[in-house]
């Protein structure tokens, strides 16, 4: 392991060495908080006196004097390119650029391009930072969260960078390229998997990703036998090269996140809080190799799940996503995945039944402490998942069948199921079957039927429930008001137009431009189509069918 004192401009000028992030690393992710630091530094720096220091470099030498693989510090490196870039098409437009000692095509061809590309990113990256940085276009047709990042980045420099003059653009450089910083240069795998200790030591700030890929592979330097340590460390660096690839693809989870769930799933259930569980777990075991093999290979399985559910089309998982997955929802999707891939639609019905149960009672109680033991001794087998969380949550009465009920038959208004229950239930009216996702209200709210009382003082219109002095009842207001039965689904301008007028004009709106069946339906509970009233009676009537319905559709049974 050598360790060489350099500065940014001697770490990229020679012009035959190029440097490589491997694939086990992470893709480019830093965004504008990271950006803006490193600005700021920058700047502090000029103003000031001292050197600034860049911090370690990490590299695998590949090719003595040609080809290093960045092992750390690809972030800080991708970044300076990317800078560099913005900062020389700044100064390509300044007409005063002449009058400073500053070579454009020099600072190229000593951080962008000489006879070798200076950087090459994940290999996944690539075709867009040669497009961006090397090529120098401003377009591209980016798919991947690192590569948005790529390009997010290049203009936010650019118009950073465009609000200084020459002079201080040229100072920036300067100070860029004296930049002090370390290159620690490791020989093959068993210098790379000391980084752990290295990465674990410098202060900085590392996702756990990073620290269990760092710690997993320094054990098995630790572990080993001599004959297999550069193999082991070998596969350990390979899993993660495919959970990295996995990682770019992911948009709705952090891989932080994943992790989580992952040892959710598999080490200690909810009870997992920090790598030190995870660790603890580790040491626990005696043939240790073996259960780093198993672990990162399951881990890996874990993200590719993820990355599939992204592109579930099945009933329950848009049901899923629509409701929005809460986290202890994803252990058991996970291990789905890997025990009955065949019979997903059934797990995701039962996950969307809890989902909908939990967000609908909103209950101080803790339902992760319900259904770990659940989630621990979940084997892929559906009947029985059903049949233990059918159970369990109703002994523990909060998410039980009776506490269901009885929250349906409260008030509803605002409740955080409200929206998705009454498109669950106009799927049900068009008995086309379940497909949330196929309609869309431009500016969708929730409409009293019988209105809210009035906040300007006017009083209530004709057609609805009221007492001699032309109000609702105590009763009204407090059971029928905001009861499923009064409540429905309906477009921001048709509910602006309607409002407060007697429930023969509203009725009328609902049958002449019915979005929805719910609507249209309205007249179907009104028992006096001359002189129709909105009543006690008619609430009830259209409450009983929704709450069945909703009983039904979100029992376990």
């Amino acid at each position: 392991m050598n360790f060489n004192q350099t500065t940014v401009l001697a770490f990229f000028e020679p012009s035959k060495v190029s440097y490589e992030i491997p694939v086990y690393q992470r893709a480019y992710a830093w965004g504008e908080n990271n950006w803006n630091e490193f600005l700021s530094d920058l700047y502090e720096q000029v103003d000031g006196e001292n050197n600034y220091f860049f911090g370690n470099i990490l590299l695998e030498c590949v090719e003595k004097n040609k080809l290093y693989e960045i092992i750390d510090g690809q972030q800080r490196v991708t970044t300076i390119t990317i800078f560099v870039r913005s900062l020389l098409n700044v100064l390509k437009t300044r007409n005063d650029l002449s009058e400073h000692d500053f070579d454009i095509n020099d600072t190229e061809e000593a951080f962008i391009r000489d006879k070798n590309i200076k950087l090459r990113p994940v290999e996944y990256d690539r075709s867009c930072y040669d497009c961006l940085i090397v090529e120098n276009h401003d377009q591209f047709d980016a798919y991947s969260p690192s590569q948005k990042k790529l390009l997010e980045a290049k203009a936010y420099f650019t118009k950073q960078l465009s609000k200084l003059d020459t002079a201080r653009l040229v100072s920036i450089q300067e100070k860029l390229e004296n930049t002090d910083l370390t290159i620690i240069e490791l020989e093959g795998k068993k210098d790379a998997a000391l980084m752990f200790e290295l990465e674990n030591n410098r202060g900085k700030e590392l996702t756990n990703m990073e620290k269990v890929k760092s710690y997993f592979m320094y054990q098995m330097y630790v572990n080993s036998p001599a004959d297999d340590v550069d193999n082991n460390i070998e596969f350990v660096s390979n899993i993660f090269k495919r959970i990295y690839q996995v990682i770019n693809n992911i948009e709705r989870i952090n891989e932080d996140s994943v992790l989580i769930y992952h040892n959710n799933a598999y080490i200690k259930g909810y009870a997992y809080r920090t790598l030190d569980d995870l660790k603890e777990a580790f040491r626990n075991k005696d043939d240790k190799v073996t259960w780093i093999k198993e672990f990162v290979r399951s881990l890996n399985d874990s993200f590719v799940a993820i990355d599939k559910l992204q592109h579930e089309e099945s009933l329950y998982a848009k049901r899923l996503f629509k409701l929005g997955i809460p986290a202890y929802i994803y252990p058991f999707i996970i291990k789905g995945y890997r025990y009955n891939s065949s019979d997903l639609p059934t797990l995701f019905r039962i996950l969307e039944v809890i989902t909908f149960r939990a967000k609908l009672i909103n209950s101080r109680a803790n339902i992760q402490e319900r259904l770990n033991e659940i989630l621990l001794s979940y084997d892929g087998n559906n009947a029985v998942l059903s049949e233990k969380i059918t159970s369990k949550l109703n002994d523990t009465w909060y998410w039980s069948d009776t506490n269901t009920k009885n929250y349906l038959h409260g008030g509803m208004y605002g409740n955080n199921v409200l929206t998705y229950l009454l498109w669950s239930y106009e799927s049900y009216l068009q008995r086309a079957g379940y497909s949330v996702e196929g309609f869309k209200i431009t500016n969708q709210q929730i409409e009293h039927i019988a209105p809210r009382t009035p906040t300007d003082g006017s009083p209530l219109e004709t057609g609805y429930e009221l007492n001699e002095q032309g109000e609702y009842s105590e009763e009204f207001s407090s059971e029928y008001l905001n009861c499923l039965g009064n409540l429905m689904l309906i477009s921001g301008s048709h509910n602006a137009s309607i409002g407060n007028k007697p429930f023969a004009d509203k009725l009328m709106s609902y049958r002449k431009t019915p979005i929805l069946n719910q609507q249209a339906e309205i007249a179907s509970f009104v028992k006096d189509s001359e002189n129709p009233v909105w009543d006690c009676e008619a609430i009830d009537e259209r409450h009983n069918k929704i709450v069945d319905f909703a009983i039904t559709e979100w029992s376990f049974r």
